[in-house]
């Protein structure tokens, strides 16, 4: 799982890391329940508001009603972005995953606890490979 090694980027009033390790991506990543799904549908961009869950090395995506009714049975290469704050409040970490997706065909069995389906006809859950995952962490400028 390669980690980019961007630059750091400052913007006013706050400064930040350039990247985080791949463990503490990952271990960041188990912690996310929604974020941002992006994707190309008939060759235009669109970025979905999504609830998510790891599942082993995958991410599974959730996808509200009507957002996805489109979607293509291969819906190829996918970025999910989510923003994670610390515990003690003194930082925020903003995750990259970038990775291919499939939808999953029986989401009431192969869906995790965290992630329940209120009802099945009315979403659509996608997995993602971890193909790669960049994270940076933003803390207040001193």
């Amino acid at each position: 799982m390669p980690i980019s090694a961007a630059g750091a980027d400052q913007t006013a009033g706050e400064r930040t890391t350039p990247h985080l390790s791949p463990e503490c991506c990952l271990s960041l990543l188990s912690d996310a329940t929604g974020g941002y799904l992006a994707l190309s549908l008939g060759a235009l961009p669109i970025v979905v508001p999504v609830s998510c869950a790891l599942d082993g090395g995958c991410l599974l995506v959730r996808a509200g009603p009507g957002s996805l009714d489109r979607l293509t049975a291969k819906p190829g290469i996918v970025a999910f972005g989510t923003a994670i704050p610390s515990a003690d409040g003194t930082c925020r970490r903003e995750l990259l995953v970038q990775g291919r997706a499939e939808v999953v065909r029986q989401p009431a069995t192969d869906v995790p606890p965290r992630l329940p389906l209120a009802n099945v006809s009315l979403t659509t859950v996608l997995r993602v490979t971890l193909e790669r995952l960049t994270g940076w962490e933003y803390r207040p400028a001193l």
